[in-house]
């Protein structure tokens, strides 16, 4: 029996198929949906189909202008990250393994959010952790059923109340914890350290940004006392150094500021693992790393980033809570959200988001994330059914828009089906806006959770909350619950009525019926492939209940 898992071993035709290809110089893009691998070239003439559909790991391949399409045998989404690899590319390098582009040239921006990318991917498997354990706090502390919460039906209920809160305070803490250490794992560099440097620049004793911002203070406005979270009475002073300012300021949900004190960190182990002697290096120069970071992050880079900090949490609370801008960056917000997650750019409001309900404890936009959602997985769930009749596309339509309604995920639905025809997306534009119209003007306010059909566990019944006060939202009459229910039936609506109307645009059914003949053809030898799996299958469980 095998404890530990042997190192990835790569078919060898992957490799073969890879030289068929002209190698990775021919190749521009790898995508694939969730039946065939799509490869996009410079040059078809390099391409080498007879060879490749000889290959024991091939069903089937299909070959139009610049696109190969060719199904596997075998598990796609490891294929894929074979043949990435294959080609050179690094798999922890990628933010999303649905579309890969090998020629792209990388603006500022670009890279900055591809590396956002890069850093949450580790910590997805944590967010959906934080997620759904602040569903569950909410729907015991938060959610009203006849006038009371669960919390307030006796003594165990409150406790779990308590017991959850007290659970997704420490989840909280934790990704400020893992912050340096995706950045070290993502750079290469030691993870132990990466870990250690989260954990003492987020020490219990410092004060958290989060207890001074809710005292609503003005910016530097630090020369008098407040009482902090635990009721203790805290002091802050540019004259006295011992009072705290500025080596007692927590790197607790300072997320920015994370990413740049662990980038410092990762390139001075980097230096100091060039020293040439073992024992100066392992007993000065490693210490060193983390000791340097702990200064300098206390010293220089906290009061910076409280103020980075600061004026994020700010500048999005009054951008999106405001009594006159809420109309107006709400909007406009919800215009341009399919396009941010087309461009990687989400990654930037995820971070904000996160960075929000770390501060205030609750979040203004992840209502509009849900429309978002909703509204993609509804103009690929009606362009699917426009298009019934081409299986090749129900294969992939069909798990992607339940993807998007019930988990939130909207990459397989975008960059699977709707970013090919271009007009969904525009739909999903549309439906998102009206959506957000409706949840900016109720007052919608969630905590941590899905941004899918789930987000009613994580909705805030009124958001005239006392601790939600930082928010200054009041939510309309009979509650989030009602509106976001009326939101969501109002994105659907307007998205299916708005897909209907722009498939019918000339431009648009002509780019359709070109997408579908090249995308969405069948590959010869696919099906007999599919149908022979289906038949074994069949076979098993038949065995199967007749030993029983």
């Amino acid at each position: 029996m095998k404890i530990f898992s042997s190192k990835r071993n790569i078919d060898k035709d992957v490799s073969l198929i890879a030289d068929y290809f002209g190698g990775s110089e021919n190749i521009e893009n790898v995508s694939h949906c969730a039946t065939r691998m799509r490869i996009r070239v410079k040059n078809i003439e390099l391409v080498k189909l007879d060879e490749i559909e000889k290959l024991e790991l091939v069903s089937g391949t299909i070959a139009k202008e610049n696109l190969v399409q060719f199904v596997v045998k075998t598990n796609l989404e490891e294929f894929n990250k074979d043949f990435l690899i294959t080609l050179g590319v690094s798999l922890k390098r990628v933010p999303n393994l649905f579309d890969v582009k090998l020629t792209v040239k990388k603006n500022f921006f670009k890279t900055v959010t591809d590396g956002i990318g890069v850093l949450v991917k580790p910590i997805i498997p944590y967010l959906i952790t934080l997620s759904i354990i602040s569903t569950f706090a909410n729907i015991i502390n938060n959610i009203e059923v006849k006038g009371s919460t669960i919390k307030d039906t006796g003594e165990v209920a409150a406790t779990m109340g308590k017991m959850f809160a007290s659970l997704q305070n420490a989840m909280t803490l934790a990704f400020s914890i893992l912050i340096p250490w995706s950045v070290f794992k993502m750079m290469r560099g030691s993870q132990a350290i990466g870990i250690s440097i989260g954990v003492v620049l987020c020490a219990k004793d410092f004060a958290q940004t989060n207890d001074f911002m809710s005292g609503n203070k003005g910016l530097f406005d630090w020369g008098q006392s407040y009482v902090d979270s635990n009721g203790v009475e805290t002091s802050w002073s540019f004259s006295s150094f011992e009072s705290g300012y500025p080596w007692k300021i927590s790197y607790q949900g300072q997320i920015l500021p994370l990413v740049l004190i662990a980038f410092m960190a990762v390139y001075l182990e980097r230096l100091v693992r060039k020293i040439k002697y073992g024992v100066v290096k392992e007993l000065l120069g490693i210490p060193l790393v983390t000791l340097v970071s702990f200064f300098v992050g206390l010293l220089i880079l906290a009061p910076i980033g409280m103020l980075i900090t600061y004026g994020m949490n700010v500048g999005v609370l009054w951008a999106s809570t405001h009594r006159i801008a809420k109309y107006i960056f709400n909007p406009l917000f919800g215009i341009l959200l399919p396009w941010l997650v087309v461009t990687g750019f989400i990654q930037i409001f995820v971070v904000v988001s996160l960075q929000q309900f770390m501060t205030y404890g609750a979040i203004s936009i992840n209502a509009m994330f849900t429309q978002l959602n909703i509204a993609v997985a509804t103009s690929c769930l009606v362009f699917a059914v426009m298009n019934r009749q081409n299986k090749e596309l129900q294969k992939t339509a069909v798990p992607s828009y339940l993807i998007a309604f019930i988990g939130g995920s909207t990459e397989p639905a975008l960059f699977g089906v709707t970013l090919r025809f271009l007009f969904p997306v525009i739909a999903a534009s549309i439906g998102t806006t009206v959506g957000i119209v409706i949840t900016t003007m109720s007052d919608v306010l969630t905590t941590m959770g899905p941004a899918s059909f789930l987000v009613f566990l994580c909705i805030i019944p009124y958001a005239q909350d006392p601790q939600y006060a930082a928010f200054n939202m009041t939510t309309w009459a009979p509650g989030g619950f009602f509106w976001m229910a009326i939101a969501l039936v109002a994105t659907i609506g307007t998205t299916v009525l708005a897909t209907i109307l722009l498939s019918r645009v000339n431009y648009f059914k002509k780019m359709t019926k070109s997408i579908l003949d090249r995308d969405f053809a069948p590959i010869p030898g696919a099906e007999i492939i599919t149908n022979k799996i289906k038949n074994k299958k069949e076979k098993v469980k038949k065995v199967g209940k007749e030993n029983e």
